[in-house]
């Protein structure tokens, strides 16, 4: 779209190419164009080419130089300047109503100007909800207390080890003691070949002239040993 603005002094006109608004962020270089026409002729010839703005409370800007300068033509016929200005936009203040003042020695003409809306920043992400934060927190605290009792209970166990005389089995009565109340019923070879054994029995069985126990309760002793520490070891894991 063109948007003229014509000076009845003398024929000049400014008008200004591309979209009427511009959107950008701050300190972002934005360009917009003034066509400058004018007749060549020896008042109109030489003029000074400035930009300014007007903020949405309609407070005017100082002009600034654009750095365009009059470029030759053919004297008494029409002659046209493309001036591209590209302004400072600090922040959102410079949003407005830019505008090319083009002075001649007795008039000044600056058209419709195009608007420029400008936004500090882009797109920012919301900020983490205090649940997750929480659910860090409560999830990093359940995981330092299991390691510490972890540590504990393997502390324990080493501890128990270097005491002198431990031993993981336990005692187990004479099944021949005078404190037994009678003695069981007799039973057939086929019952007794039928019924479960204990590990304890085998464990503490000794011969019947008073020697050690024999080979099978040793063996018997040690997978009672490897079973309870299997058995701490599991609870360890399951703590972890």
């Amino acid at each position: 779209p063109v948007s003229p603005f014509v000076s009845p002094a003398g024929g000049q006109s400014v008008t200004y190419t591309g979209p009427p608004i511009v959107v950008s962020l701050a300190n972002r270089a934005v360009s917009f164009n003034c066509i400058i026409t004018y007749p060549y002729t020896p008042e109109f010839k030489d003029f000074v080419v400035n930009y300014f703005h007007e903020d949405l409370q309609g407070q005017r800007s100082s002009e600034k130089q654009t750095g365009c300068t009059p470029s030759s033509g053919t004297v008494n016929q029409t002659s046209t300047l493309k001036c591209e200005v590209t302004p400072a936009l600090e922040d959102s203040s410079a949003t407005g109503t830019y505008y090319c003042s083009v002075h001649w020695p007795h008039s000044t003409v600056s058209g419709d100007g195009t608007f420029i809306l400008v936004r500090d920043t882009g797109y920012r992400e919301p900020p983490s909800s205090p649940r997750k934060a929480l659910l860090f927190a409560f999830t990093g605290l359940l995981t330092t207390l299991s390691v510490l009792v972890t540590a504990l209970l393997l502390w324990k166990k080493q501890k128990q080890m270097r005491l002198p005389g431990w031993h993981p089995t336990k005692k187990c009565s004479d099944p021949g003691s005078a404190g037994s109340p009678k003695q069981p019923p007799t039973e057939s070879v086929y019952t007794k070949a039928l019924q479960r054994r204990e590990t304890e029995v085998y464990a503490c069985l000794e011969s019947e002239d008073g020697s050690l126990p024999t080979t099978q309760g040793l063996l018997t002793q040690e997978n009672l040993q490897r079973s309870e520490d299997n058995s701490e070891l599991n609870l360890v894991y399951e703590n972890l």
